[in-house]
């Protein structure tokens, strides 16, 4: 019986993220590297393959961002596919899973440990409850997790960011109203993302300054990126509620993105809380969901989950029955 690894990566378009664990193990640091090409993704994957450290690649976890339909995930932000066949050929392994981005995050919220999650809104978590995790960042990732049996958790896939969008503050009008000039149809993901923060920017009478440039004019008591926050900050609330009710997530609701990283002590709570809980005749309903800002890579977590000590005991030509 041969004894090895597992290869955990998060590949959006843009970027990867690799981490080579043993079974069962979290990852603890991970690589990350410029990858637009499914060219330089084999480049990466090989390099890393390439490192004897590991041992044998008895099997590996991916995620993508974008739906995957039929064992491929067309990348939102890049311009090619990946596909579990051409993972399965590349790395050599029949023990492939591929799973959109943000399963794998929800996966993950709850092996987060507590020093990886601030409060944003006060709850107590109720036991054995769904949970929401999402997170703007170049789009809008969003899923649920529902418990099975005593001690699992089942992935529930979404494209909640594409869902129509509407204001709930006369503020936010005339936001809406320049991102439908500029986009015609507008979704909950034109607001809240990179972009969507830009764009709120712009709508303000701000110059189309970077995300980093308007949170680093906030720092510096700029009012104009301070309302601009504010509004993204609200608009975040009120979908974060939206999705404690698409998923009955009385376990609590989960933001994890990079962008959220950066803004960090920059949002208004009173924005955020007053939105998510403005749910009419089921705001009560809310008022006890706890939600979490949470750090790290979290898609990384929850591909770990996907294998277990147990699965040390295995060589790759022995598990050619199973499939993630």
């Amino acid at each position: 019986m041969a004894k090895g690894s597992v290869l955990l990566a998060d590949v959006n378009g843009r970027d990867l993220a690799v981490a080579v664990v043993r079974p069962g193990d979290p990852p603890r640091d991970h690589q990350e590297l410029a990858c637009a090409s499914l060219r330089e993704l084999e480049q990466h994957l090989n390099a890393v393959l390439a490192d004897g450290r590991h041992g044998e690649l008895i099997g590996a976890a991916v995620c993508g961002a974008g739906p995957e339909i039929d064992g491929a995930i067309d990348l939102t932000a890049g311009d090619f596919t990946v596909t579990q066949s051409w993972l399965r050929a590349v790395l050599k392994t029949p023990r492939v899973a591929l799973l959109n981005d943000f399963a794998a995050c929800a996966l993950g919220a709850p092996r987060l440990a507590p020093s990886a999650m601030t409060v944003i809104h006060d709850g107590k978590p109720a036991k054995s409850a769904p949970i929401a995790v999402i997170g703007p960042n170049l789009g809008l990732g969003v899923a649920g997790l529902s418990p099975h049996r005593n001690d699992g958790w089942v992935p529930v896939v979404s494209e909640g960011g594409h869902i129509d969008f509407t204001p709930g503050e006369a503020r936010e009008v005339p936001v809406f109203s320049a991102l439908q000039i500029k986009y015609g149809r507008v979704s909950a993901e034109h607001f809240l993302s990179q972009q969507g923060l830009v764009d709120i920017h712009l709508a303000l009478g701000g110059d189309g300054d970077s995300d980093d440039v308007i949170l680093s004019r906030v720092r510096d008591g700029d009012a104009r990126a301070r309302e601009a926050v504010s509004i993204f900050s609200a608009l975040l609330g009120a979908f974060a509620g939206d999705a404690a009710l698409m998923f009955a997530a009385r376990g609590g609701v989960y933001i994890n993105s990079p962008l959220m990283e950066r803004i960090d002590g920059l949002l208004d709570h009173a924005a955020f809380a007053r939105r998510f809980s403005d749910k009419g005749r089921m705001s009560a309903y809310l008022q006890g969901v706890p939600v979490y800002l949470t750090v790290g890579r979290c898609t990384l977590l929850g591909l770990s989950g996907l294998f277990s000590a147990s699965d040390m005991k295995y060589s790759a030509d022995e598990v050619k029955f199973l499939d993630c």
